[in-house]
C-alpha cells in the first residue's frame, strides 16, 4: 500500500512539473512572437531571423 501511495506521489510530481514547464513554454513562445512582431515593425525580415 505504501509503495502505491509513494508511486502516486511521484507520478503527481512528474505531472505537476510537466504542466508547469508547458505553461512556461507557452509564455516563452508568446514572448518570442512579440519580439518577431517588434522586429517586423522596425522593418526587419522576420523570416531571415528565424
Amino acid at each position: 500500500m505504501t509503495d502505491t501511495i509513494i508511486a502516486g506521489d511521484v507520478l503527481r510530481s512528474y505531472i505537476e512539473r510537466i504542466e508547469r514547464l508547458e505553461e512556461e513554454k507557452k509564455e516563452v513562445a508568446e514572448q518570442i512572437k512579440e519580439i518577431y512582431a517588434e522586429a517586423k515593425a522596425f522593418g526587419f525580415d522576420t523570416k531571415a531571423l528565424r
